[in-house]
């Protein structure tokens, strides 16, 4: 009898993590449920401290707004990660790179 190896890449939807990595594993499900709720959102124009987002990557400035906690070691110990500052998080509609903001970003409008 042969024993057959799960190997990274060999099947579309490798479920261990660590065949792909932890961070692997999230984006690859992150990705599979943009695409199953159909069309990426059409994202908003944002200014933090007076200046015009745009996609360092792409150049593109239209942007999904979410938030991140930004967790400690300390209070994470202390089981106190709701009391962790959070930053905003803007992802660009057009790539997927998410830009961090410990400013809150303010919707721009058209140009």
């Amino acid at each position: 009898m042969k024993a057959v190896l799960n190997r990274p890449g060999a099947s579309a939807g490798a479920a261990n993590p660590s065949e792909e990595g932890i961070v692997g594993s999230f984006f690859t499900a992150a990705r599979r449920g943009v695409e199953a709720m159909g069309e990426t959102p059409a994202g908003e124009r944002y200014t933090v401290a007076g200046k015009t987002v745009s996609c360092v990557h792409c150049a593109h400035d239209r942007f999904v707004e979410g938030r991140a906690q930004l967790n400690t070691a300390g209070l994470t110990f202390l089981n106190l990660d709701w009391a962790n500052r959070s930053a905003a998080t803007l992802t660009c509609t057009a790539c997927g790179r998410i830009e961090w903001f410990l400013a809150d970003p303010e919707e721009a409008g058209e140009p």
